[in-house]
């Protein structure tokens, strides 16, 4: 079905609502926010040597009061070297060799309309979905262009409709602008459908991406949660990629978190399987939703592996996190070591250390101070 027939849907669904039942009030986040972000990393290679850059950015976004439903919104992005701590690209953009440079970027600029329980979102916008997400990691997150429907008139039900163009940020090929999310500018169409509830939750995604040569052109994604105990969560989930070149890969995944007092312990596991041998999983755009993703190495484009982490989180001391994860890979990438240190300095500023080991692929360290704002 394609994303126009699911957009009309929702639309007359909406309609019918506005008839039958009474606008829900809906949370007013007109105004001007931002944030600013100081950013740190340093990459090795495992051979001894390393690259490191330093940055300051953030964003400046607007968004403006409701009118009969209807809203605009603009944010600008933007992440500048410090000095001469420019070696390690991922903080700035794609030109400049060896050396990145800092960028600016209006990474969000939409216009909304809202009627009952649908919203119709079109233009620039964040957006964070199974394969199709932020990935908020460096100095700029991801962001996409396209229309994207979301309608809520079922109990604790969302439903997504949306069709994505073009993408910029992090993970984008040239980050400081928005380019084609396919190979002929097709884009991606997808439709989501999420429950939650207090005990468990469960969540159905189709993605579909035409003339997109090499990469999974339909991902059909399934994932649930329960918490049969106040401290356990468990949760599985199950992905099947389909490839313009032929064959597919399937993604099988389960979690289990405990709590502890102060202590929360978790593991995960994944297992690939494909009937052509060749093919890995496609992480989708963004960091993709695969339980086993480490902070650096995760099981896409490698076919038949397997993964499995164990972690444990420590919050005994006050506005602080500390957490220690290992994720094992059976092939294609090196196994990984996680440690990570978040702290709340005040209410809108935090502090946030990451370290990875990857064995002999090397290490990286990353450090943030954000400092959030509203005007």
């Amino acid at each position: 079905m394609r994303i126009y027939t699911l957009a009309s849907f929702l639309v007359l669904t909406a309609f019918s609502q506005m008839v039958f039942s009474e606008d829900k009030a809906t949370e007013d986040n007109s105004g001007v926010s931002g944030q600013i972000r100081f950013g740190y990393t340093n990459t090795e290679d495992g051979t001894g040597n390393s690259v490191e850059s330093a940055a300051i950015g953030g964003k400046l976004g607007y968004v403006s009061p409701s009118w009969n439903g209807i809203s605009v919104g603009a944010t600008g992005y933007t992440t500048n070297a410090l000095g001469n701590l420019d070696d390690d690209g991922f903080f700035l953009n794609s030109r400049g060799g060896p050396n990145g440079e800092g960028y600016s970027i209006i990474g969000e600029l939409w216009l909304q309309a809202e009627f009952a329980n649908t919203a119709i979102k079109i233009g620039r916008q964040e957006i964070d979905t199974p394969f199709a997400d932020t990935d908020d990691i460096g100095m700029i997150p991801d962001t996409f262009e396209g229309v994207v429907i979301t309608n809520t008139s079922l109990a604790n039900t969302t439903i997504t409709a949306m069709h994505l163009d073009k993408g910029a940020g992090v993970d984008a090929p040239i980050p400081e602008k928005f380019t084609d999310l396919t190979d002929k500018g097709d884009g991606v169409s997808a439709l989501g459908v999420s429950y939650e509830t207090d005990k468990w939750n469960a969540q159905f995604w189709h993605y579909k991406q035409d003339n997109n040569a090499g990469n999974a052109t339909n991902i059909t994604y399934v994932e649930a949660g329960i918490n049969p105990l106040e401290n356990l969560e468990l949760g599985v989930q199950y992905a099947n990629e389909s490839y313009a070149v032929g064959g597919n890969a399937k993604v099988w995944g389960a979690e289990a978190s405990y709590g502890m007092g102060d202590f929360t312990v978790t593991a995960d596991y994944n297992k690939v399987s494909g009937d052509n041998g060749i093919q890995g999983t496609i992480g989708g755009i963004g960091g993709g939703p695969f339980f086993t993703s480490a902070e650096q190495n995760i099981i896409d484009d490698t076919a038949n592996i397997k993964a499995k982490a164990i972690g444990i989180e420590y919050s005994g001391i006050k506005n602080l996190a500390l957490s220690v994860r290992k994720v094992n890979f059976d092939q294609g990438v090196s196994d990984e070591l996680d440690l990570t240190a978040d702290y709340q300095i005040r209410d809108n500023l935090t502090a946030q250390l990451i370290y990875s080991d990857m064995d002999e692929a090397g290490k990286n360290t990353r450090f943030f101070v954000n400092y959030n704002f509203d005007i």
